[in-house]
């Protein structure tokens, strides 16, 4: 299969098949090209097809000693393929070789440092691709991590131009290709809107009032239905385009959703089924819920998560998230706050929720509110609540000062070796808070337990507490 993604043509194999256009499969598209000398490291090119919204390697070939390549693409279905020199990377973000493929194109391209030139005997609507490729350049000049722009450079150009050169451009698209002018339509619209919302995710070093943007924002974002265009999964940025724009309004609003909740909220403005599928698997693979949080969530995408592909995920996924389910607990033995020892055993007979945390993590503090909360409702109740610091040794005083000062309750442990210890090797854990559940025998409910402030949390602690699966 591997032999079968990775293609190497050798020049003399694209001199032959230059000097034989006529000849050549008319269910073929042909690109060959070269790389001209600028300072970038290149060996291999790499030709990417779009799936489902996203792209996805379709072959790679290797550059001869003239920096030289080519591809012979078969073509079931005219559509977006993407030329990548290594110029994808997200720190680059470099520019945008997107060419439109058919039956019987044939194209020439020279790779330049900042753009590229396009020749061939049948070009097909790739001029048009071109101009769009270069419209989206200008805006990611700006999403660049070594850019160093702001907001101060950012908006301007926004309500200036960029809007401008965009609807204008789109205006200008009216080949005889109805199928054609529809689809680049979409992909400029799309290029467009993912490098609006991408401004804010970079780190910058002047940044706007939460109200001080520009009006287009708010004229971007649908009353009701946002996504409805089937095509979008024509583009190699559709997912991108949904997911960001969910992110950045729930962001701009200021809404805290709970990740139970993402995905049905978002889905409110996509009409389209199959978009309603790619979507939902897409933020599920990057939500990683919690086991309590999947079964709610789960149970209304089965009626649209019907694909071989998600099916597969699903099974898979469930697997994982299961894998420690019932498995015995680690068994450690760390001192408390006045030196006595404490041992995981020591707890057998009641459920123990475990709080691994720091005193130098804020994210850590912000939590101890809530646990506490948890620990005086369910003070009654068969539950242990610990907490165990991973704070080095030398900091041990500090640690024993804090939770004497911020009157911390429950079991207060900590351990010997910090992210060295046998609990956080034991659990994988690489990053703190994290909290772990476990049942009165002293197994595994689940290593990555929600946190206090999760109101799941309470309903898995009562369903536990009750005798409830």
């Amino acid at each position: 299969m591997k032999a079968l993604r990775i293609v190497t043509i050798v020049f003399s194999i694209l001199f032959l098949l230059k000097t034989t256009q006529a000849g050549h499969d008319p269910q073929m598209a042909m690109i060959q090209g070269k790389v001209s000398d600028f300072d970038f490291k290149i060996d291999k090119i790499t030709l990417y097809q779009v799936y489902n919204g996203s792209l996805k390697e379709h072959s790679t070939t290797v550059l001869n000693k003239n920096r030289e390549f080519g591809f012979n693409v078969p073509i079931a279905e005219s559509g977006f393929y993407f030329i990548d020199y290594g110029q994808f990377n997200n720190r680059l973000r470099g520019q945008n070789i997107r060419l439109y493929l058919e039956p019987e194109i044939s194209l020439d391209l020279t790779i330049n440092e900042n753009d590229y030139t396009l020749g061939g005997k049948n070009l097909g609507h790739n001029t048009l691709v071109h101009q769009a490729n270069e419209i989206n350049n200008k805006f990611r000049a700006y999403n660049r991590l070594d850019a160093r722009k702001t907001y101060v450079d950012f908006f301007p150009f926004l309500e200036n131009q960029g809007i401008k050169m965009v609807d204008q451009f789109k205006k200008s698209i009216n080949t005889k290709d109805n199928t054609f002018n529809d689809l680049l339509r979409l992909a400029v619209q799309a290029d467009f809107e993912n490098e609006a919302y991408f401004f804010f995710r970079l780190p910058r070093t002047a940044h706007p009032d939460k109200f001080d943007r520009p009006t287009l924002y708010s004229q971007l974002k649908a009353e009701e239905i946002k996504f409805n265009e089937p095509n979008i999964l024509k583009l190699d940025n559709g997912v991108s385009w949904m997911t960001s724009y969910f992110s950045y309004y729930r962001g701009r609003d200021g809404a805290t959703v709970n990740n139970v909740d993402i995905i049905a909220n978002d889905t409110k403005q996509i009409s389209d089924i199959k978009l309603k599928e790619v979507y939902s698997l897409a933020v599920l693979k990057e939500l990683k819920l919690k086991p309590e949080q999947y079964k709610v969530v789960i149970q209304p995408l089965y009626s649209y998560l019907t694909s071989d592909e998600s099916k597969t995920y699903i099974l898979e996924y469930e697997k994982q998230m299961h894998k420690d389910k019932g498995q015995p607990g680690f068994e450690f033995s760390y001192p408390d706050i006045n030196g006595k020892t404490v041992s995981f055993s020591d707890f057998k007979g009641k459920f123990l929720y475990i709080d691994v945390w720091a005193t130098w993590c804020g994210p850590c503090k912000k939590e101890i509110p809530h646990l506490q909360e948890l620990e005086h409702d369910y003070k009654d109740k068969d539950i242990v609540f610990m907490s165990i610091s991973v704070d080095k040794m030398k900091d041990q005083q500090k640690w024993k000062d804090f939770v004497k000062s911020q009157q911390l309750g429950g079991v207060q442990l900590m351990a010997d070796k910090d992210f060295s210890s046998g609990i956080v090797k034991n659990y994988d854990i690489t990053g703190i808070p994290r909290f772990l559940l476990f049942d009165k025998e002293g197994k595994i409910i689940t290593a990555n337990a929600d946190r206090p402030s999760n109101s799941m949390l309470r309903i898995q602690l009562d369903r536990l507490l009750s005798g409830s699966n």
